[in-house]
C-alpha cells in the first residue's frame, strides 16, 4: 500500500510540476551557454578551447555523480513507500495502539524507519555537494585561465578584456547550471519509470461469455489434465492434474510432505522480469496454485477446470469471482466496518448480518437457534467452553456493525480475522468454497471453531479445504493426495487408510503426523453420503 501511495503521490507531483520546470530551466541554461559559445568565437579561438574542455571535465564529474546518484534516489524512494504505509496504518489504528500503551513500541519503529529513509537523503545531498564542489573549481579554474590570457596577451582591447572576463565568469556559472538541472532531471525521470511501470501492467482479461443467472447450481467441480506454472518460461507447477469432485461434498487437498514447495530459484531472476501479480505468485506454496487456478489468477497451459459443465477459462472473469469464495490463509480486510467488510455491497440487512456473526462465534448465541451438535470435532463440553470464552472475547467488539476495522484488519486477531471471513461467505452462499490453509495459523479453540461454524452452514456447499492438519479433513467426503504436482490418491478416507505398501501416501502421513490416533478415528467413523 505505502507503494502505491508513494506512486500517487510524491511520483505524480515530480511528473505535474517539478519536472517541467527542471526541463524548462534545462532549456534555458543549455541555449544560453550555446549563445557565449558562439560568441567566444569572436573574441578568441582560444577561449572556445579552453570552453571545450571545461564541458568536457564537467561532463565526467556529472557521469560519475550519476552513476551512485541514480542508485541512492531508487534506494531513497524504495524507503519512503514503508514510512507513507506505516504512518497511515498508525494513523488508522491510533486508538488501539493507546488502548495497548505500545505508543513507545510504535514510536521507535516509526524512527527505524525514517532513520532509513533520512540516510538515503543525506547520501543524496552528500552526492549534490561532491558534484557542486567539483564543478565550481573547474569553473574557477576556467575563469583563471581566461584571466591569465588576458593578461598576458598585449594590445587587447580594455572592452575585449572586460567582455571576456565577464564571458568566463557567466560561462562558469551556466555551465554549472547545466550540470545540475540535467543530473536532477535525470533522478527524477525515476519517478516516470515508475508511473509507467504501472501504466504497462498486464490487466487481466475481463471478457468472457456470459453465464446462467443461476450458475452453479450443484457445485460439481471437474478438474481434467490441469498444467500451468507461474510464468511462460518457468517450469509446471500442476503437471496433468485430474480429478472430479461431486456436488456438496467435502474434498481436503493435502500435499505429501518435501512436495509443498515450489522449486524456484527466485533469486536468479530480476524482480521486474515479472508481472506483479506473477512476482506475488512466487512467493506462494505450491499447495495454493490449484486455488489460484480456480479463480484464474493463473492461467491454465494446459487442461480445463469445469464448474458445473462450465469452463472457467471461458466466462466473464466478475461473475467467476463473484460466484465462488475463498477463505485465505492470509484473511482479506480493509479499512472500513464491520459491516462494510461483511457486506461491502450493501446487498444484506442488520439483522442478516448479525446472524452470521453468531453463526462464527463472533457474537452472543443466547438469542440464537441452537444448531446440531458437530460430530467428531470435539466433546460438547469442549465445544461449551470454547463458545463462552469466545463470547466473551468478542462480544463487545462485534456488538456493533459500525466497529472500525483498521488496514488490514490489524485491530483483530488472526483468528478474528479468519472469523469473519467464513461470515462473509456465509452471508454470499457460495455452491464452491475453497479454504487455503485457513487454519494453520490459528490455535485449536478458533479450529475448532472453524471447523464447527464450516460444517453446520457450509452442507449444501462443494468444499475444497486446503489443509495444514490431517485433523481437519480426516472426516471429509474424500481427500485429494498431490505430489509434485499431479494427483497421487483420491478417494474416501476409509479408502486411503486400507492400502497398503508404497502407493499408500496417506496412511503414511497420518502414521507419521502426531495426530494419529485422532485421524484414524475420524477416518474410520465417517459415513459417506451416498
Amino acid at each position: 500500500m505505502g507503494r502505491v501511495l508513494n506512486r500517487f503521490t510524491g511520483d505524480f507531483i515530480n511528473l505535474d510540476s517539478s519536472l517541467a520546470g527542471k526541463f524548462s530551466r534545462f532549456a534555458g541554461a543549455i541555449t544560453q551557454t550555446i549563445g557565449i559559445m558562439v560568441a567566444a568565437i569572436f573574441v578568441s579561438p582560444f577561449i572556445l578551447i579552453c570552453a571545450v574542455v571545461l564541458l568536457l571535465g564537467c561532463m565526467y564529474f556529472g557521469k560519475t555523480f550519476l552513476a551512485a546518484a541514480r542508485t541512492v534516489k531508487r534506494l531513497e524512494s524504495t524507503n519512503k513507500s514503508p514510512v507513507i504505509s506505516y504512518f497511515a496504518a498508525s494513523s488508522n489504528g491510533l486508538s488501539t495502539i493507546r488502548a495497548f500503551a505500545k505508543t513507545s513500541d510504535f514510536k521507535n519503529r516509526m524512527f527505524t524507519l525514517i532513520d532509513g529513509y533520512a540516510a538515503c537523503t543525506w547520501h543524496t545531498s552528500l552526492l549534490q555537494n561532491w558534484l557542486r564542489i567539483r564543478i565550481a573549481a573547474t569553473t574557477s579554474l576556467f575563469a583563471g585561465t581566461v584571466a591569465t590570457f588576458v593578461i598576458k596577451k598585449r594590445g587587447i582591447d580594455a572592452s575585449l578584456a572586460g567582455f571576456a572576463l565577464s564571458f568566463a565568469l557567466n560561462f562558469g556559472s551556466k555551465v554549472k547550471e547545466v550540470i545540475n538541472v540535467s543530473t536532477l532531471l535525470e533522478l527524477d525521470m525515476n519517478a516516470t519509470e515508475r508511473v509507467f511501470e504501472y501504466r504497462d501492467l498486464k490487466i487481466e482479461d475481463q471478457g468472457g461469455d456470459e453465464v446462467r443467472a443461476t450458475w452453479p447450481e450443484v457445485g460439481k467441480v471437474e478438474v481434467m489434465g490441469l498444467e500451468l506454472g507461474y510464468a511462460e518460461d518457468l517450469p509446471a507447477i500442476l503437471k496433468g492434474l485430474t480429478f472430479t469432485a461431486e456436488g456438496n461434498l467435502g474434498i481436503g487437498v493435502i500435499v505429501r510432505t518435501g512436495a509443498g514447495k515450489d522449486h524456484i530459484t527466485v533469486q536468479t531472476r530480476p524482480r521486474n522480469h515479472f508481472t506483479l501479480l506473477q512476482y506475488a505468485a512466487l512467493t506462494i506454496s505450491g499447495k495454493s496454485t490449484l486455488s489460484l487456478a480456480l479463480f484464474r489468477f493463473l492461467a491454465a497451459r494446459k487442461g480445463s477446470i469445469k464448474i458445473d459443465g462450465v469452463e472457467v477459462s471461458t466466462i466473464k472473469l466478475y461473475d467467476l469471482r463473484k460466484r465462488l469464495a475463498i477463505i485465505p490463509q492470509d484473511p482479506v480486510l480493509f479499512s472500513g466496518t464491520i459491516r462494510s467488510n461483511l457486506d461491502p455491497f450493501s446487498e444484506f440487512s442488520d439483522y442478516q448480518l448479525r446472524e452470521a456473526l453468531m453463526r462464527v462465534h463472533l457474537l452472543p448465541t443466547a438469542t440464537h437457534t441452537p444448531k446440531p451438535q458437530l460430530q467428531n470435532v470435539s466433546s460438547s463440553s469442549s465445544s461449551t467452553a470454547i463458545n463462552t470464552s469466545s463470547t466473551t472475547e468478542n462480544k463487545t467488539r462485534f456488538l456493533s456493525l459500525s466497529s472500525p476495522i483498521a488496514s488490514s484488519g490489524s485491530n483483530l486477531s488472526h483468528g478474528q480475522r479468519q472469523l469473519l471471513c467464513l461470515a462473509r461467505a456465509i452471508l454470499s452462499r457460495p455452491k464452491v468454497l475453497i479454504l487455503d490453509e485457513a487454519t494453520s495459523a490459528v490455535d485449536m479453540a478458533t479450529d475448532l471453531l472453524i471447523q464447527r461454524s464450516i460444517r453446520e452452514e457450509f452442507a449444501n456447499t462443494t468444499l475444497l479445504v486446503i489443509a495444514h492438519r490431517l485433523s481437519t479433513v480426516a472426516d471429509f467426503d474424500k481427500i485429494l493426495v498431490m505430489s509434485e504436482g499431479r494427483e497421487k490418491e483420491f478417494g474416501t478416507p476409509r479408502e486411503l487408510l486400507e492400502k497398503e505398501g508404497e502407493e499408500a501416501i496417506f496412511r503414511g502421513m497420518v502414521e507419521m503426523s502426531g495426530e494419529k490416533e485422532e485421524s484414524e478415528k475420524m477416518c474410520w467413523s465417517i459415513v459417506i453420503s451416498p
